[in-house]
């Protein structure tokens, strides 16, 4: 039996519209388990990002508890879970230092939550981890480590941002929407190398996406989110036998309405 990896209980989060409350977590009660890929989709204003941010300590939570490997998070501020999390975001210019190199940034992700000193340099070896995961993603981009990241193209520099999440094994990776902002073509290389990742490190991983086939095809797990809590969760053989169609009937069941969002059913 797989170790309970992440359990969110009765998490709730509101923020402020003017005179107006917006309740955009409704109770939400999550268990993950170790090795698991889930993918989270539903439509805008869900909650999807949200539940992330939340996991990551960007905002905090109303109430309810998170734990993490068995400890208590809910009250841990973001740069104490940083080096525990590894995240991707949907803009390939986040989660990366433009102006400083490729060697650089990867060794800044590996130190990342350790204690700051002066002495910064990267070692011989470390150059040559650094050489051998570029060499993986197929971009030649082990050979221009002293390249500074902001020469990079969207999908290389999502690529790289990958690697740097994943660099330091993390507890969990969170990828919120990481290949929206690429062009098809590119998405589809970079949720392959995702896969890879994922799979050939035996990581613990939550992926929002808008991509309803994506979330089909992607992880061993799908839940459905719909105006701030969870409608549907589907994992293991149940999963791989799930159609497009078939998630919108569901959809429609469970909340009541019509999906109606362009951006995923256009895909």
């Amino acid at each position: 039996m797989k170790n309970q990896l992440i359990k969110l209980t009765n998490i709730n989060k509101s923020y402020r519209n003017g005179d107006q409350e917006l309740r955009v977590l409704k109770d939400i009660d999550l268990e993950v388990e170790e090795g698991e890929f889930l993918a989270i989709m539903g439509p805008s204003g869900s909650g999807k990002s949200t539940l992330m941010n939340m996991i990551a300590g960007v905002y905090p939570i109303d109430c309810g508890h998170i734990k993490l490997d068995d400890k208590d998070i809910s009250l841990y501020p973001e740069y104490k879970r940083a080096g525990l999390i590894g995240r991707v975001f949907q803009d390939p210019m986040m989660g990366t230092a433009a102006d400083m190199q490729i060697d650089e940034n990867l060794a800044m992700a590996k130190r990342r939550g350790q204690k700051r000193t002066l002495k910064w340099g990267i070692k011989k070896e470390e150059k040559k981890l650094y050489y051998d995961l570029l060499k993986t993603l197929n971009l030649g981009l082990e050979e221009r480590m002293t390249s500074k990241v902001g020469l990079l193209s969207g999908g290389q520099r999502q690529a790289l941002t990958l690697l740097m999440a994943t660099v330091t094994k993390p507890k969990i990776l969170l990828l919120d929407e990481h290949t929206a902002a690429l062009d098809p073509a590119t998405s589809a290389k970079v949720l392959l190398l995702t896969n890879k990742i994922v799979t050939e490190q035996k990581l613990t991983a939550m992926m929002v996406t808008h991509d309803m086939q994506q979330a089909i095809d992607v992880g061993n797990r799908l839940i459905m989110m719909y105006n701030g809590q969870i409608i549907y969760d589907v994992k293991g053989e149940e999963k791989k036998k799930l159609t497009v169609p078939f998630l919108l009937k569901k959809f429609e069941e469970a909340s009541g309405s019509e999906f109606v969002n362009d951006r995923m059913l256009l895909k």
